[in-house]
């Protein structure tokens, strides 16, 4: 799926040069807010996972449920980096063991890269968090600027 601009952005329209390419502050920084929260569940580990807990004798046993940040960056590199050492040497499992490391090193990446997708999309993330509050900090300059030297105009 490929990014389509919105036609009615404003500012994106080259048909109208009269359009006013007004940046809506608040909702930038709302917008940006948004993603924040969200990147943080990228790059924020759950924790150590419950593999053991203790019940009533004749009551349910709970099916398995995904601590809350499970699919985080930081817990993938921890708990999907699987080798021979976790899955034994004998003939089928090193088979396993290497489609696995060659999974991890496409979806995952090597700690402290980006050369792996998931750790992309994380990367581009937080760079894109970064421009949109560049984006409201530079339209508020601007805006600024503009406000002063009519100011100086109007003496």
């Amino acid at each position: 799926m490929a990014l389509e601009l919105d036609p009615d952005w404003p500012g994106t329209s080259d048909k109208d040069e009269t359009a006013d390419p007004y940046t809506h502050r608040p909702e930038v920084r709302r917008i940006a807010g948004e993603m924040n929260e969200l990147l943080d569940k990228l790059t924020t580990s759950s924790g150590i996972p419950v593999t053991e807990f203790a019940i009533a004798p004749g009551a349910p046993v709970p099916d398995p449920q995904l601590p809350t940040g499970a699919g985080s960056l930081p817990d993938l590199r921890q708990y999907c980096a699987l080798s021979e050492t976790q899955l034994g040497e004998w003939p089928t499992a090193l088979q396993f063991s290497f489609s696995i490391s060659s999974a991890y090193s496409v979806l995952v990446g090597e700690p402290g890269t980006t050369s792996g997708l998931y750790a992309s999309l994380v990367d581009t993330a937080g760079r894109t968090f970064d421009a949109l509050l560049d984006i409201a900090k530079t339209s508020e300059g601007a805006e600024q600027a503009s406000q002063e030297a009519a100011a100086r105009q109007e003496v």
